[in-house]
């Protein structure tokens, strides 16, 4: 009756446990081991060899409990098993088993001796069939490395991979089965987020595209803009010196009219005083005139004496010829010789009249001499004064031409000068007006990065407004 009620209690036992004696003879074989191995209590019970109840296929030949009764204090150091509880020598193992059904089964075991005092009586060994734990950690790990391997494939690019519900995850917990859903879902949303993160980029590169256009237009164009200001500075830098220049020349075209002045006034001046010297001239021209018609008068007269003298003269020179003729040829002479000395006397008398007349007539003609030599050196003297005159006014009318000639080159160097004036305030004209064009485009691209960038904060607005929607819908 005893033995029966243990029989009942130990049967009672939900973990599957038997019981060896001393010899290794099965003793106790409760129900849920039964169910267990398929090996019933009836067949067990007596049976000498455990590890055939446990592996029919004979590939142990002891179970724990074997070799707790082989070692009850050293057998997790003779069999290299874990010692789980020191204070009585429970050892312990894992192992697998095939059960009655041809199933696989994960078992955990552990064999603790039985002492009667200090005397060995034999080992119960209790068996935990781990395998709902074992088959559900490997499907949670099977689990964990399909969302692993999902998540590393998404995370590599491939944002069409998909976690996939195996028939080994039907030992899960649903919930936690769930997972997959959730990661697939989260998949589909990165999806679609992606494809319009990738649109949005797409329009994004394009604005960002016009914008770098834009920029390098702008940067050209303020190259270009500085190159041109440049060029200005340049050319107002010409034009201001030019104009110092036109200002040079200007002071020596006025410093050249007014030597052509002073040269001019010194020329009327000279011509003035040339004229009144040439009036002289011209009255002393006039005197001279008068005393040399006057002397030519008086030269006709001196003519006319010496005609006289000469006709006196021969008529005494006959005369003479004749008294000598009759002296010669009449002893009458002396009346004849006095008649003709009368003659001559006469004669004598009459050249002496004309002499004095000719005398008085040289004298004045010395006179009209002097008179004319003086006319004649004051006329020289005044034609001299009159050429030194024309000489200073000849070097004055040349001074005036090479003043006239240096103010008509300063004239036309101003012309000149000028002439490049103008075309360097066409050009410089020409480049405001480009640089204001460039102004202008500069403006124009400025607009359009601003209205690029605004464009930008739109797309990224609406990114960061679906990845907030993302985030709250995680949540």
């Amino acid at each position: 009756m005893a033995r029966v009620g243990y029989t009942q209690l130990f049967n009672g036992i939900e973990t599957p446990t038997f019981v060896l004696d001393t010899d290794g003879v099965i003793v106790e074989w409760s129900q849920t081991l039964a169910e267990l191995t398929g090996a019933s209590r009836e067949e067990a019970v007596g049976h000498d060899r455990a590890s055939e109840m446990f592996y029919p296929d004979g590939r142990r030949a002891k179970t724990l409990a074997d070799k707790v009764l082989e070692a009850p204090e050293r057998a997790h150091k003779e069999h290299d098993v874990e010692l789980r509880d020191p204070s009585v020598n429970r050892v312990g193992d894992t192992s697998t088993m095939i059960d009655q059904h041809g199933d696989e089964r994960h078992i955990d075991f552990s064999a603790t001796p039985l002492y009667d005092g200090d005397e060995l009586i034999g080992v119960v060994e209790v068996v935990i069939d781990r395998t709902e734990t074992i088959n559900e950690r490997d499907a949670t790990t099977a689990l964990i490395s399909e969302v692993q391997q999902t998540t590393n494939s998404i995370k590599r690019g491939n944002l069409s991979a998909r976690a996939e519900r195996k028939s080994a995850f039907s030992s899960l917990d649903p919930e936690l089965v769930e997972v997959i859903d959730s990661i697939n879902e989260m998949a589909q949303n990165l999806a679609d987020l992606t494809g319009q993160v990738n649109e949005h980029a797409a329009q994004m590169e394009v604005a960002t595209d016009e914008a770098n256009e834009a920029a390098t237009e702008i940067a050209t164009n303020v190259s270009q803009q500085n190159d041109l200001i440049e060029d200005a500075t340049t050319e107002i830098q010409s034009f201001a010196a030019e104009i110092e220049e036109v200002a040079a020349e200007a002071n020596e075209v006025s410093a050249a009219a007014e030597t052509s002045l002073e040269t001019a006034e010194d020329g009327l001046e000279a011509g003035e005083t040339t004229r009144e010297a040439t009036e002289e001239v011209v009255e002393i021209g006039n005197e001279l005139s008068e005393s040399v018609r006057e002397l030519s008068e008086q030269i006709r007269d001196i003519d006319e004496v010496i005609e006289v003298i000469s006709d006196i003269a021969d008529e005494t020179n006959l005369l003479a010829i004749n008294a000598t003729i009759e002296a010669a040829g009449s002893d009458q002479g002396g009346e004849r010789f006095a008649v003709v000395a009368d003659h001559v006397k006469e004669l004598a008398d009459e050249t002496n009249e004309h002499a004095d007349e000719i005398t008085r007539s040289i004298s004045e003609l010395q006179a009209q001499s002097e008179k004319t030599a003086s006319a004649v050196e004051r006329s020289q003297d005044r034609i001299q004064h009159a050429d030194d005159q024309i000489e200073q006014m000849h070097n004055s009318l040349e001074e005036i031409s090479e003043s006239v000639e240096e103010a008509a080159h300063g004239i036309s160097e101003v012309a000149r000068v000028t002439d490049e004036q103008a075309s360097s305030v066409e050009g410089l004209t020409e480049t405001l007006q480009t640089v204001r064009d460039r102004s202008d485009r500069s403006e124009e691209a400025t607009q359009q990065i601003v209205e690029t960038t605004t464009e930008q904060e739109q797309i990224m607005t609406t990114l960061i407004d679906r990845v907030d929607e993302l985030t709250e819908a995680d949540r």
